[in-house]
């Protein structure tokens, strides 16, 4: 799909993967409909989308709610007056050891990394389907992959399903003529961890040893989004050469897998210290 003169929604658009990807579809010609919590952010979004000569509209939403996402696209219908794109993409972190979360903690993250990409497919597939076009991008993770780490136990069941439902509604929604892909980024450098949250263990002992010096610009996803909207390719990796062996050793045995790469990981700290 060209994104010239295309309507395209983001979800926690205002910040990180989703402001980069906004003014990117915005630089190739798109307007932009932004979503997120921070009005503040929205509102510069705003001025950068706008000083590009497009349209723009920004929309207080918690992905969280079904009300809220159902409000987003009609706000979105009725100043746009359509969607072509809809990219969820809002997200936020959980870390901690299985033992370590409660059920609140895991109904938070899912709530929003989980449900809410798929209250964003609810919402705005009748509209594509009904007019016979249309692209879904839902954000992931190489979380959603493969499991690379202990201590995000929650994060990663989230992921995992974005994946299989993105995958489901690709070979459901391509025969009628709705593209998707689900984007899989490796480490990228965003404010993700403002709102990260650490389930029975220190945040600071956590983060003091995440290798964020290897951390990629998040200027670069943007371009790789609107890339593969455009060739609409599905599967969407921030950094292939380190990302796809690791897929296909996992996929050729998973056994092995699971008992080689659980070496290869640091050693859980004791959080609890």
């Amino acid at each position: 799909m060209e994104v010239a003169d295309k309507v395209a929604v983001i979800t926690g658009g205002a910040s990180g993967i989703g402001r980069s990807t906004a003014l990117e579809l915005a630089r190739r010609g798109a307007d932009i409909v932004v979503a997120d919590i921070n009005d503040d952010r929205i509102d510069e979004v705003r001025t950068e989308v706008e000083s590009l000569g497009r349209r723009y509209l920004g929309v207080h939403c918690d992905v969280s709610k079904d009300a809220d996402v159902d409000r987003l696209r009609d706000e979105a219908l009725v100043t746009m007056g359509h969607v072509d794109i809809m990219m969820s993409n809002a997200g936020v972190a959980m870390l901690g050891p299985a033992e370590g979360l409660s059920m609140e903690e895991w109904d938070w993250i899912l709530q929003i990394n989980l449900f809410g990409v798929i209250r964003g497919a609810r919402a705005f597939i009748p509209h594509m389907l009904e007019r016979g076009s249309g692209y879904l991008v839902n954000t992931a993770s190489v979380a959603g992959l493969y499991a690379y780490a202990w201590d995000h136990p929650t994060y990663i069941t989230a992921k995992f399903g974005v994946v299989g439902f993105s995958e489901a509604l690709a070979l459901y929604l391509k025969p009628q003529g709705v593209g998707v892909s689900v984007l899989c980024p490796s480490l990228i450098a965003t404010n993700m961890g403002d709102t990260a949250r650490m389930g029975g263990g220190d945040m600071a002992k956590w983060l003091g040893e995440m290798p964020l010096e290897e951390a990629k610009d998040v200027s670069i996803v943007g371009p790789l989004v609107a890339d593969a909207i455009r060739d609409e390719q599905y599967l969407i990796l921030t950094d292939p050469d380190a990302i796809l062996p690791r897929v296909k050793q996992r996929g050729a045995n998973l056994d092995v897998w699971v008992d080689s790469y659980s070496k290869t990981l640091r050693q859980p700290p004791n959080l609890y210290r």
